[in-house]
This record gives structure tokens, C-alpha cells and sequence, in this order.
């Protein structure tokens, strides 16, 4: 599985050239005994804890996500990928992948101190943040 190794933490840039994401995880696609098809890029903070050593897992969670699709965690089939220079194109803008909002996310969970907000706090910063993206 050479090809995990190649993409995995690759930075995701949509058609327009803007930075939209890492990827975080490949999801694979094949029956019993079927040689593996790669089907899927997954990108977004709800794969982060799984990477984390064990004990520190369940307060990565808390953190970063739990791996909720479409919510901490994005799948950009692979049909969607251009190229693969040192960085994974892709065909379509981050806002068609759902990508645009998990790149956000991303930067915003980078800059607030860890622990240090609320839960209501984080669900009215979203809710502002998806008002703000509708808007533009």
C-alpha cells in the first residue's frame, strides 16, 4: 500500500487553487478475495484521534471529532482528483466538495486554545461561521 504512504497528510487544492484540506485518510472499496480499489479521499478533524496513541484517544474525541461524515469528516470520491503533484488537485471548487467549511474549521480549531471553550460556544461559532458561508 504504497499509495497510502504517498498521499496521506498531502495537501488537498481545489480547481480554483485554494488550499481546501489534508488528506487524512483513503477509504478502499473491494469484495473478498478482490485486488483493493481506492474509492475515497476522507479529510477533516474527526479522523485525527484515531492517529493518536491509545490513551489519549478518547480526550482526542472530545477534541478534534469522532469521525461523523459530512459533520468532522469529508469524502471526496475519487473520481474527483486530477492530479497528483506534491500536492492531490482536484476537479471541482472545495465549496462542491464540501470541503470549503472543513478547511475553516480546520484553521479555527488551530487558533482557539484547546479546552478552553464551551460547548454552546463552539455550536454558536458554527452556526455564524455556516450564516457567513451562505452569505458569500
Amino acid at each position: 500500500m504504497d499509495l497510502v504512504y504517498r498521499l496521506l497528510d498531502d495537501q488537498l487544492v481545489d480547481v480554483d487553487g485554494r488550499r481546501c484540506g489534508r488528506v487524512d485518510d483513503l477509504e478502499f472499496d473491494g469484495g473478498l478475495g478482490d485486488p483493493p480499489r481506492l474509492d475515497a479521499i476522507l479529510s477533516g478533524s474527526g479522523l485525527w484521534h484515531g492517529r493518536l496513541p491509545r490513551p489519549l484517544r478518547r480526550a482526542g474525541e472530545r477534541i478534534f471529532g469522532t469521525g461523523i461524515a459530512g459533520r468532522d469528516v469529508i469524502c471526496v470520491p475519487w473520481n474527483q482528483v486530477d492530479d497528483i503533484t506534491s500536492v492531490v488537485c482536484l476537479r471541482a471548487k472545495a465549496r462542491e466538495l464540501g470541503l470549503l467549511i472543513n478547511a475553516i474549521g480546520d484553521r479555527v480549531l488551530r487558533l482557539a486554545p484547546p479546552l478552553t471553550v464551551s460547548e454552546s460556544e463552539i455550536h454558536e461559532a458554527a452556526k455564524l461561521l455556516a450564516q457567513a458561508i451562505a452569505r458569500a
